[in-house]
């Protein structure tokens, strides 16, 4: 997998509806071809104040894939919210120790600031999206937000082609092993 940019980027909306709006312009872009791969969570705010995912959408080859690399967005984020994503999706080994290593990578790579920007985004909104897009080309991810009350975007997260690389190996491997 040769390197390509990759874009991170949190939301937050007024309402649900608005969040709906960019949540379908982000994918649009993907379907035109402008965003290689893509994974998007919508998150809203039930009436006790915690958040929850209410739609995801991942155009990774792998459900593994998408969701290892949106579970791990979500886990550097919002610690709470990824790992409950990651809890039923991760039935092994090998794919809590791929998510884990792309914690790890968007940990690393993604700056702090950022990071307590984005949860602090996502803990005091009503509704929310968070986004990952491989490649996103000529798609302006931050043009797309145009119904966001706040949001923060990193582009050309280092080198993630090969922490998703190294960490979908070790899934691959173990979806291709017999029982």
């Amino acid at each position: 997998m040769s390197e390509k940019p990759v874009t991170v980027a949190v939301a937050t909306y007024a309402n649900r509806r608005s969040a709906e709006q960019d949540y379908d312009a982000v994918r649009g872009m993907k379907h035109q071809g402008q965003i290689d791969h893509l994974a998007v969570a919508m998150v809203v705010k039930d009436a006790d104040g915690e958040l929850h995912i209410d739609r995801h959408d991942s155009t990774a080859k792998h459900l593994a894939w998408g969701s290892g690399v949106l579970g791990g967005v979500l886990t550097v984020v919002s610690a709470p919210l990824g790992i409950v994503f990651l809890g039923p999706l991760a039935v092994t080994s090998a794919v809590w120790a791929g998510a884990g290593g792309l914690v790890g990578h968007f940990w690393k790579n993604i700056p702090k600031d950022q990071v307590r920007e984005m949860g602090d985004l996502l803990e005091n909104g009503d509704a929310g999206l968070v986004i990952v897009a491989v490649n996103p080309k000529d798609a302006d991810i931050q043009a797309l937000l145009a119904n966001a009350d706040a949001k923060v975007v990193t582009d050309d997260v280092s080198d993630t082609s090969s922490a998703l690389e190294r960490a979908f190996d070790s899934v691959d491997e173990e979806l291709a092993t017999p029982g």
